[in-house]
């Protein structure tokens, strides 16, 4: 009855150490971003990051925080330098009140190339590839309503051809603070990257000037300045929360500038040197030519004095 009963007591230590280990697991694989109770999120992948961000904080309705990260990779923890099979995508915090779930997939699918599925615009690879994630059952349905939407809105488009999956939302991963509100930190670098990759003008070729218009308005004209929120309810359309101004692209990023500064200074050492080497083997030769006309002449001058000598003999 002892073994018994010390047998049970093992049984259950295990099981209570098994439950917590599974607790600690789980804490681990957990997002790395905590959103206000009050709010909900949703992960989509719309290629770089950076532009998600924009995207979501200066025209998604209700949008309260959009955050840089990378999720559905390989290894915990990524980084920039290290996310293998990671997507680089944008957890989208809002408030239910003011906007939901379906209405800011909508503004997803407008702010990425349906018909590339293996990176967006000029960035290419696992990393930028587009994605939809749900989190239940619900989102689910709703994702894959939206998708219907998009597809009879475009009765020329070939449904066969977009290849932006619907998937189960994996762990959000931050990342790096340098990548967070980048085009707010660094709008001349930003705008010149968007501009250079290319982004407005395939949005506007694959959905229209009039759509790419409706979905980067601050007045959300399109929409009578409205939104439906998550209650079915009919609400005023509160955008760009931190009150950001337009992007103007630099003529040419910071490192540019760097690396033009840099070969400005090395080009003037190379030529200084140029210069005074120049210089200095002209003085050498000026001063060798002096010092053989001295020595030419001092020569001439003893010959004229030999022959006085030898007449004054």
């Amino acid at each position: 009855r002892i073994h018994f009963c010390s047998l049970s007591k093992m049984a259950a230590y295990y099981r209570y150490s098994y439950l917590l280990l599974l607790m600690i697991l789980s804490l681990t694989v957990a997002d790395d971003y905590t959103v206000d109770l009050n709010h909900k999120s949703l992960v989509v992948a719309v290629g770089c990051f950076w532009c998600g961000e924009e995207s979501f904080e200066r025209y998604g309705p209700g949008v309260v925080e959009a955050v840089s990260g990378y999720a559905g990779g390989t290894n915990q923890n990524p980084t920039y330098g290290n996310h293998p099979g990671h997507y680089e995508v944008v957890l989208v915090e809002y408030d239910p009140k003011k906007t939901s779930y379906s209405t800011l997939l909508r503004y997803a699918w407008r702010n990425l190339d349906p018909f590339d599925g293996d990176g967006q615009f000029c960035d290419q690879g696992t990393s930028y590839r587009p994605a939809v994630f749900y989190a239940n059952e619900e989102e689910k349905m709703e994702a894959e309503i939206v998708y219907e939407e998009v597809s009879e809105e475009n009765p020329t488009w070939d449904e066969s051809l977009l290849l932006v999956p619907i998937l189960e939302r994996p762990t959000f991963w931050k990342a790096e603070d340098y990548h967070q509100n980048y085009y707010i930190k660094k709008p001349g670098n930003y705008g010149y990257y968007k501009k250079a990759c290319g982004r407005e003008r395939r949005l506007k070729y694959v959905w229209g000037e009039d759509v790419y218009k409706c979905y980067h308005d601050l007045n959300t004209t399109c929409f009578n300045g409205t939104v439906t929120n998550e209650d079915g309810t009919i609400v005023e359309a509160v955008v760009n929360r931190k009150g950001t101004s337009d992007i103007k692209a630099a003529l040419l990023p910071t490192k540019a500038w760097v690396s033009i500064v840099v070969c400005v200074v090395i080009l003037s050492l190379i030529v200084g040197f140029c210069i005074f080497t120049c210089r200095r083997k002209s003085s050498s030769k000026s001063d060798n030519t002096n010092n053989k006309k001295e020595t030419s002449l001092e020569d001439t001058t003893s010959q004229e004095e030999k022959p006085e000598a030898s007449t004054n003999a």
